[in-house]
């Protein structure tokens, strides 16, 4: 059965700072985060209304809707700023490794909260090779003993 965003009166509720979204900007970007945490619901449980209303917040400030400083400054298009210098005030903001690695998600608070929870499902295990075993009769592990005669 297909998966379904929290209600608007929920979103709101957990994120009041975009209590002024009306109801189609509201369907259209939950729908948008839908598709992003859907294929992830086994992963995600009990944690999938959360992701989802995260991505949602996300879009939402991304496109300058809400109250919040960061949709604001999106909504007047500073949202990437490096440096912004307005009469006798002058801001500089720095990037942090770690948001860089998050991309798009990075550039929002609530993306960057998301972002943990995405990775959590879409990282595997690392796997290396192990290299030679040192004093061990030259067996590599892959082709069988190594060449050297030497056992």
């Amino acid at each position: 059965m297909a998966y379904t965003p929290p209600t608007k009166a929920t979103f709101i509720g957990i994120f009041p700072a975009f209590a002024a979204v009306t109801d189609e900007v509201y369907a259209f970007w939950s729908a948008q985060a839908v598709l992003i945490t859907e294929p992830l619901e086994s992963c995600l449980g009990a944690r999938m209304d959360l992701a989802t209303m995260r991505a949602t917040a996300h879009y939402l400030t991304q496109a300058g809707i809400g109250t919040g400083t960061e949709s604001q400054m999106a909504a007047e298009g500073a949202s990437g700023f490096k440096r912004i210098k307005s009469a006798s005030i002058e801001l500089e903001r720095f990037d942090s490794g770690s948001t860089e690695d998050m991309g798009d998600w990075g550039t929002t608070s609530y993306g960057q909260q998301l972002y943990p929870m995405l990775k959590g499902c879409l990282t595997g295990p690392r796997v290396t090779g192990t290299g030679a075993v040192i004093g061990g009769c030259g067996f590599n592990g892959f082709a069988g003993p190594l060449p050297y005669g030497r056992c």
